[in-house]
């Protein structure tokens, strides 16, 4: 892991995008990944509000563009431009594998 030092948090800063009227601004807290030991409840219901934000806001294109044009190492996990996402992917894909039987 990286140690934090103010040339990192100024990097870091610098690579995210403008982007005016955008919703998540001063609600962070609901667009984080869950922490340890929270609750999956909880994530969950904080995600659907940040979900709800992202569809409605004005600068989810802009948004959307800046995240997919980062290298997928890079990309912040929790809810950014309308998806959830983990590990660079949007957490709804499942992973390559054996398809479900089908039920019946």
């Amino acid at each position: 892991m990286t140690a934090l030092t103010y040339e990192n948090l100024l990097a870091a800063i610098g690579t995210a995008p403008s982007l005016p009227g955008a919703r998540c601004k001063n609600r962070a807290h609901i667009f984080d990944p869950a922490v340890p030991g929270e609750d999956p409840t909880t994530v969950d219901a904080r995600h659907t509000q940040a979900l709800g934000l992202c569809r409605l806001c004005p600068s989810l294109t802009r948004c959307e563009s800046w995240f997919l044009g980062l290298k997928p190492s890079s990309r912040p996990t929790g809810v950014v431009a309308g998806q959830v996402w983990e590990n660079g992917k949007p957490k709804s894909e499942r992973p390559p594998g054996r398809r479900r039987e089908a039920a019946g």
